[in-house]
């Protein structure tokens, strides 16, 4: 099953490597309509960009779970760009390198098309919830947590839900770099008390850190309502 894609310029300390932190969102929300996408035993597809390859251009790796290759990429266009015309790039961008993977290994096209266009539909902001909900030790407040990934941000929130699991409060509760958001595939979060809950960073590759978050419930009989 593919679980990531990145799209990167990965050449050592080259000028365009600004784009790495950038393009975390929308490569995020692409693979993420990809789950069910049959890769065989390919895990990683990296498309790495440059502004000129020269005879370096036609490469293709190979190794265990992992494919990468590269492609010509105009910076001196994208960074006039605005931030909608920049996702859209990347788009563009990611689909055509997975479009000529997907080739390569005799992958069916149609999910990546699919892919491509519910993006679109999302209007490459990756938006999605964490888990399920948790009702309070008093079982007045039910907490769903979602986060926001976008081009220069990465927001956690905190949703205080009615009966109808209707949002009624949103509280931001975390906010980084686009790049350190991988993190929020991995936390741990339950109820300390009625008010506070607690965050834990599981992911062996990152920071391990923990939030204690206190989220100024006002009423538990409204947040109920």
């Amino acid at each position: 099953m593919l679980n990531q894609i990145t799209l990167a310029c990965y050449s050592q300390g080259h000028q365009n490597q600004f784009i790495n932190s950038e393009s975390w969102a929308v490569s995020e929300l692409y693979c993420s309509f990809l789950k069910e996408y049959k890769t065989e035993k390919i895990k990683k597809c990296n498309i790495n960009i440059k502004d000129e390859w020269g005879d370096l251009l036609d490469y293709y790796e190979k190794y265990t779970d992992v494919i990468t290759i590269r492609l010509h990429f105009n910076f001196v266009n994208y960074i006039s760009l605005n931030n909608y015309e920049k996702k859209l790039e990347q788009l563009k961008f990611i689909h055509k390198g997975m479009m000529m993977i997907a080739e390569k290994e005799n992958w069916e096209t149609n999910s990546l098309l699919d892919a491509y266009n519910k993006c679109l539909d999302n209007n490459l902001i990756f938006c999605f919830d964490i888990n399920k909900p948790k009702l309070s030790p008093n079982k007045k407040t039910k907490v769903l947590l979602s986060c926001i990934w976008d081009i220069n941000s990465f927001k956690v929130y905190a949703n205080i839900l009615n009966k109808k699991n209707e949002i009624i409060k949103k509280n931001e509760i975390i906010k980084k770099e686009p790049q350190d958001g991988e993190f929020i595939y991995y936390i741990k979060w339950k109820w300390l008390d009625n008010s506070n809950i607690y965050i834990e960073d599981k992911y062996k590759y990152g920071n391990n850190e923990n939030w204690k978050i206190n989220l100024e419930i006002d009423s538990f009989e409204n947040a109920n309502a």
